[in-house]
């Protein structure tokens, strides 16, 4: 019965903590690839950097520099930069995109998603209350987020940033209680299969031994 009630509280908590998600994107990167997050199927944690002025694309530069070059090569990491151009003028939009396409090494191009819809959604997600800060959040694959930051570089904010990080890939690496479940209940089949198969075996043993001591 204590089981069950831990059980259940990991459950509600995990609710609980995981109500809010991401917005839904759908759009093309600066190298024209198709992005969609969150990514059905995807194993990987977001690392997302979201700018909404100039100013704020400058910030969203530094912090994307310093997150690819520690996460690149980590396949269990996307981290995504994704300037909200929604504000900005249809006409102007292209000349923006454009500029971002050469400021931008081509390798990192996919990286680079400009979005055009759910600003006030982007803004409420991340408590948006300065125009020209970047805006950090570290979410799991399926776009809840777990860790939020902004403004300028900083050390200690990366800091934090990297130790959540961590503690995501840490639990991925760890049974969910769900799995244990489901483990337990596997190789409780697998024993009740093996009794089965067995007592007919056992029971053809002793008839066959009482056959012998009859003879």
């Amino acid at each position: 019965m204590k089981q069950l009630k831990l059980l259940l509280l990991f459950f509600f908590t995990a609710t609980r903590s995981s109500a809010q998600s991401i917005p839904a994107i759908k759009a093309k990167a600066l190298d024209n690839s198709e992005i969609t997050l969150p990514s059905p199927g995807s194993q990987q944690f977001l690392i997302l950097i979201v700018g909404f002025s100039q100013k704020g694309g400058k910030l969203c530069e530094v912090w994307g520099k310093q997150i690819s070059a520690d996460y690149h090569a980590d396949a269990r990491i996307a981290d995504f930069s994704l300037p909200v151009l929604q504000s900005a003028p249809s006409l102007v939009r292209p000349m923006i995109v454009h500029g971002m396409r050469k400021g931008v090494p081509a390798q990192e191009l996919r990286r680079f998603v400009p979005l055009y819809s759910n600003e006030s959604d982007w803004k409420k997600l991340v408590n948006f209350s300065a125009p020209d800060d970047a805006y950090l959040i570290v979410a799991t694959p399926d776009g809840h987020p777990v860790w939020q930051a902004h403004g300028p570089y900083s050390d200690t904010i990366y800091a934090d940033l990297k130790k959540s990080v961590a503690t995501l890939l840490e639990k991925s690496s760890t049974p969910s209680p769900k799995n244990l479940i489901l483990t337990f209940h596997d190789r409780s089949v697998r024993v009740l299969e093996d009794f089965c198969i067995g007592v007919p075996l056992l029971f053809e043993l002793v008839m066959s031994l009482q056959a012998v001591v009859a003879e």
